[in-house]
């Protein structure tokens, strides 16, 4: 069975080595055809047998992320970039976007958002090569806790849109229902009926669980405070209020013991 080959390009081996992992274990045919610590090796590599897609951190020794792109633009232009980074920077971001890449991504990784953008670069991939194209393992990672996909297409409209937003701390049902022009009052009841959650109930599951999706990750020695804003809380400690409540212990606990709790 033909596979997408991927190219993961990161000066840390232990990144290296999770994102192999999620990749190997997602339900869609994506193979990594290698690993490369510097721009230069990921250079020889892509040139000698150039993969489908490449996985790129920006902050590298001796030649950055970014540069290796612009190279790769011309040299193997065919391949399909995403830039998965430690660094929340715009000027970054805006780079990346004139450089033509298909995301960027925040470091640590839940590796249910991998999934939906391996989910992503499935479909786009399946477009661009249709005489290449296969059907994809049955997906059973897509999904997202409470919800089962069945409702109303406004209602899926709407957890979609929250799905690719929660990491964005102004996220709230004022926005919401204003984008999707109705009522939030009718917003937040239709979304009990649907679902079983209110918008605040998802949206704070929904940050929890990804929450612990990156404290169960053995690799990331991510700080509380950064978990806190990469999950869309600007207070580390109301992030924490939150957690424990819903979880039964705080995250620093739960890091400690994964397994025993939620």
């Amino acid at each position: 069975m033909k596979m997408w080959k991927i190219v993961i390009v990161d000066d840390e081996t232990i990144i290296r080595k999770g994102l192999r992992q999620y990749i190997e274990e997602s339900s869609y045919l994506f193979e990594v055809a290698g690993e490369a610590k510097s721009a230069n090796e990921a250079l020889n590599m892509v040139e000698e047998a150039p993969p489908h897609v490449c996985l790129v951190d920006i902050n590298m020794p001796n030649m950055n992320g970014l540069d290796l792109i612009n190279i790769l633009r011309e040299r193997c232009p065919s391949v399909l970039v995403v830039i998965i980074s430690g660094y929340d920077n715009f000027e970054y971001a805006r780079q990346a976007v004139q450089l033509q890449a298909f995301d960027y991504v925040l470091k640590p990784v839940p590796k249910s958002d991998l999934n939906k953008l391996l989910h992503r670069i499935d479909e786009h991939l399946q477009v661009k090569y249709p005489l290449y194209s296969h059907e994809s393992r049955v997906d059973k990672e897509l999904g997202l806790p409470g919800y089962t996909g069945d409702g109303t297409v406004l209602i899926q409209k709407v957890i979609e849109y929250i799905d690719s937003h929660y990491q964005d701390p102004e996220l709230s049902i004022t926005r919401v229902a204003s984008l999707f022009h109705i009522n939030q009052t009718y917003l937040s009841k239709r979304m009990k009926q649907e679902i079983g959650a209110s918008f605040l109930d998802y949206v704070t599951e929904l940050r929890i669980s990804k929450a612990k999706e990156i404290l169960d990750d053995v690799m990331p020695n991510i700080k509380i405070g950064d978990l806190a804003v990469k999950v869309g809380y600007k207070s580390q400690y109301y992030f924490s209020r939150v957690f424990k409540n819903r979880v039964g212990s705080s995250p620093l606990e739960y890091k400690k013991h994964p397994f025993g709790y939620g």
